[in-house]
């Protein structure tokens, strides 16, 4: 018996307007047992494409919570963890839709939680198409940020963990409370509060051995390759839903370093976008791609 046997565990799973990536991951869910074994929660964001009919007729056993279309990621993961505490719960996890726990990778994560009190366990997510690693945390070390993966035989410490797939104990939301939509709407929360989480004593972990599927929707694009122009990407950071969204980015910048980050958040915005705005304009497209070529063969 697996130490996460008599846990409750609900499974919070955050969707909007995508119905079928939404039925695709609870039917994967039932495939392998989880749904039976676990309780499930969906929230759905004032989702206008049936998938609330869908999720009911289809997996009557799943509990459906509803938003306006305003809770985002944050707000949504939110209500889930609250609803799920009330019910009782002992381990929430946090599930994005697109995500696809293998055999037994969340029983995984229960039971390391339970057999280390001061955990937050998260899975290794791997790009179904490559097998490449595609999320998994973060180090943040002399004031710089890095993506970090677990080797395929050892787990990872690090300082913060991707939310697409995570174990949270309860006991975390009594020491710090719920995710803050108004501090990261939709993007960074999951970095920025399970940092805050570790600033409390709790250690954050991948479990090289929780493996989920899961294709990683925002690679790094180089300026040489950049298709938008300045005016478009620097609307993008008025906006909740992009990942540059100026009061999320904020945050998470001083969450991890402090003062000094909030002026490196300053050079990235003003001085860094400015230069890479004038080459943007400057160069055009098949030119910035012929100099990247350059500097790949030259490397």
């Amino acid at each position: 018996m697996t130490l996460d046997a008599g846990a409750n565990v609900y499974l919070i799973i955050p969707v909007h307007n995508r119905k079928a990536t939404t039925l695709a991951c609870l039917n994967h869910l039932q495939h392998q047992g989880d749904l039976q074994r676990y309780q499930t929660v969906v929230v759905d964001d004032g989702s206008t494409d049936g998938t609330q009919a869908a999720i009911q007729a289809l997996h009557p056993s799943v509990t459906v919570l509803t938003g306006d279309g305003n809770l985002w990621w944050t707000g949504a993961i939110a209500l889930g963890m609250n609803y799920a505490i009330e019910q009782g719960a002992d381990y929430l996890i946090w599930l994005n839709d697109d995500c696809y726990p293998q055999p037994g990778a969340i029983a995984k994560l229960v039971t390391a939680c339970r057999s280390q009190p001061n955990l937050i366990a998260g899975g290794q997510s791997l790009d179904p198409e490559t097998g490449q690693p595609s999320y998994g945390g973060i180090i943040c070390a002399n004031y710089h940020v890095t993506h970090v993966h677990t080797a395929n035989d050892s787990d990872l410490e690090c300082d913060g963990l991707a939310g697409n797939f995570v174990c949270i104990p309860k006991s975390v939301v009594d020491r710090i409370g719920y995710p803050d939509p108004r501090r990261c709407p939709h993007y960074y929360e999951d970095v920025v509060y399970t940092h805050q989480a570790k600033s409390q004593g709790y250690q954050l972990r991948i479990l090289h051995r929780a493996i989920a599927q899961c294709k990683d929707d925002h690679p790094p694009i180089s300026w040489m390759m950049m298709q938008k122009s300045p005016l478009a990407v620097w609307k993008e950071r008025l906006q909740i839903k992009s990942p540059h969204y100026w009061k999320a980015h904020l945050a998470y910048y001083w969450e991890f370093m402090g003062f000094m980050g909030i002026w490196l958040y300053i050079y990235q915005l003003v001085l860094k976008f400015s230069i890479i705005s004038i080459l943007v304009i400057l160069l055009p497209l098949q030119y910035r791609m012929k100099l990247k070529q350059l500097i790949a063969r030259k490397t």
